[in-house]
């Protein structure tokens, strides 16, 4: 028995050794000596062999190799090779240990894979859109089993149905330019939940040589949600005195149309006089559309500036009683064009109208008394660029050193009733036009903005306006005269125009609309929301677009930015 018990463990492929309960060899296989370069010829223990330790690692060995535990399990490397290491009890007084060559790269792979499973990220692979692997904290996270998901369709299973395309899209650029992507995933489990996760894709091969994409991410969700949340508490403390900072400016606008209108009842067989307050009142109005599109900035964000050119030096001169109006009688608000007599800048005038008043508006606060605005306009070249150099000078009482860091800031103000945006978005439009904003000051004794505008040079090429195509718009208003004053703008323009004052006259009328191409409606007809008659017309009309026209502030925040005009607005807009 002992000889057969012998040529069998000489005849496997991996070594054997068995000591006694002092650790000395008292048998080796032909692979164990092999592995060792072992005669037995002389005692050695197995310790010897394994660590060419002088003392015994009894304890190491007892503390994994008990009668409660049989077995243990430790990796070694000896020379250059890396093996496993089994400890098995075979009697009382000795122990069996089994040692296996072990592929170094396949024992790494299986290293990653544990790691992979305890890590607390998501981590799933794909290969040709199906799941392959995704580890623990993934099962957790989805709420589905590995066996649940494997060979499933990643993005049909789990991506919300508005990003899939995008997702796909994404997936299949990493996949072809072999490059890393950042992404921010809404993942949906089996409860229906959705969790934001924040990570990278990029793709390895596989063994056979087929790319596997990898997705990685942490669960962000309620980063996210606490970011919204202070967000919103930004936002509502601040709005009411966002909107009352406001105020006095459209109470000024108010105040000086009804002077402009008493004048022209004053001068109503002055034909010369009337034009002029005509032209005054139409100036004035056109500064409440601007400060409308101010509200819209707040709740935006940030407004896209149109792709449109100003020549600055006509359009100053043009909004100079605008500007003294917003400044005051107190304060003397004065040009320096120099030499310049036109300089075309981006943005249209509106922008910059706004950009000034916001500009005038700090001035004047920063001015106690008497006092004067001061806009000066230069030309200088930097770095091979030509820019338009505009300076804002008041004799305020100055911006203390402590501050002038902060002045750019959202919400940063010393003001009581200022929101602390108006210079964070000035500062933002003119950085996305290209431009840039510096600031010097001295307490007591006044401040200086410098504005730094690109030139841009404008070919005025004279094009025939272009009536549009034939374009049917559904017109929904309930107030008369803006319903009429639209319908007659767009015929005019050359639109066809059906036009209703409720959304129960367009139910009733539904069958008569032959084609629609464009949805104009108020956000809040009496009898019905401004959406959900979108979504009626939709219905019989897959591809008509929407713009929505609202006096409803509070609501901006809800809509898309090109899909809604603010009360008042001019017929550009």
């Amino acid at each position: 028995m002992e000889i057969r018990f012998d040529e069998i463990l000489n005849r496997l492929d991996i070594g054997v050794l068995i000591v006694d309960k002092n650790y000395y060899v008292i048998y080796a296989n032909k692979k164990a000596k092999e592995i060792f370069n072992l005669d037995l010829i002389s005692p050695i223990t197995c310790y010897s062999l394994f660590y060419q330790y002088s003392d015994p690692c009894v304890s190491c060995v007892k503390e994994y190799l008990t009668p409660e535990k049989p077995e243990a399990k430790l990796t070694l490397s000896l020379g250059k090779k890396l093996y496993l290491i089994e400890y098995r009890y075979f009697s009382e007084d000795k122990i069996m240990i089994f040692i296996r060559d072990m592929d170094e790269e396949s024992y790494y792979k299986n290293s990653y894979f544990k790691l992979l499973e305890n890590i607390p990220f998501l981590i799933i692979f794909i290969k040709k859109g199906k799941i392959k692997y995704l580890n623990s904290f993934s099962e957790k996270n989805l709420g589905y089993t590995k066996q649940e998901l494997f060979d499933k369709t990643f993005t049909e299973l789990i991506i919300s149905p508005e990003e899939r395309f995008n997702i796909e899209k994404t997936f299949n650029e990493v996949l072809a330019e072999e490059k890393e992507e950042e992404i921010l995933i809404n993942l949906v489990n089996r409860e229906g939940k959705s969790k934001t996760y924040l990570g990278k894709c990029f793709a390895i091969n596989d063994i056979d040589k087929e790319k596997i994409l990898i997705v990685s991410g942490m669960d962000v969700t309620e980063f996210l949600d606490l970011r919204q949340r202070l967000d919103n508490i930004h936002k509502t403390q601040s709005f009411g005195s966002f909107l009352r900072s406001m105020v006095h400016d459209f109470n000024n606008i108010l105040q000086q149309v009804g002077e402009y209108l008493k004048d022209i009842k004053e001068n109503i067989n002055n034909p010369q006089k009337i034009n002029k307050y005509l032209n005054l009142t139409e100036k004035t109005l056109s500064s409440w559309i601007d400060l409308n599109k101010l509200l819209l900035d707040y709740t935006k964000e940030f407004r896209e500036i149109e792709k449109k050119r100003t020549e600055i030096i006509g359009f100053m001169k043009n909004n100079l009683e605008l500007f003294q109006l917003i400044a005051g009688s107190h304060i003397f608000i004065q040009f320096d064009f120099n030499y310049l007599s036109s300089a075309w800048v981006p943005g249209d005038e509106s922008f910059w109208r706004y950009i000034f008043l916001n500009f005038i508006s700090n001035a004047k606060d920063a001015i106690e008394g008497e006092g004067t605005i001061s806009l000066i306009f230069r030309t200088k070249i930097e770095e091979g660029e030509k820019y338009l150099l505009i300076f804002i000078k008041d004799t305020g009482c100055g911006i203390p050193e402590e501050y002038i860091d902060k002045i750019f800031q959202p919400f940063f103000t010393t003001k009581e009733k200022s929101s602390g945006l108006g210079l964070f978005l000035v500062k933002s439009h003119i950085n996305n036009i290209g431009g840039k904003i510096e600031v010097e000051s001295e307490v007591a004794k006044g401040t200086v903005f410098k504005v730094y505008i690109p030139l841009v040079e404008v070919k005025k090429v004279e094009k025939e306006r272009k009536r549009p195509e034939e374009t049917y718009i559904v017109l929904v208003e309930d107030e008369e005269e803006i319903r009429k004053n639209l319908k007659e703008i767009l015929e005019r323009e050359g639109y066809k125009v059906y036009a209703f004052f409720s959304g129960k006259e367009v139910k009733e009328n539904l069958e008569k609309i032959e084609r629609a191409d464009l949805l104009i409606s108020d956000l809040h007809l009496p009898d019905i929301k401004g959406g959900e008659l979108y979504q009626i017309l939709k219905q019989k009309f897959p591809n008509i677009d929407v713009i929505f026209l609202t006096g409803d502030i509070f609501g901006l925040a809800e809509l898309p930015s090109n899909r809604v005009i603010l009360k008042p607005f001019s017929i550009n807009d």
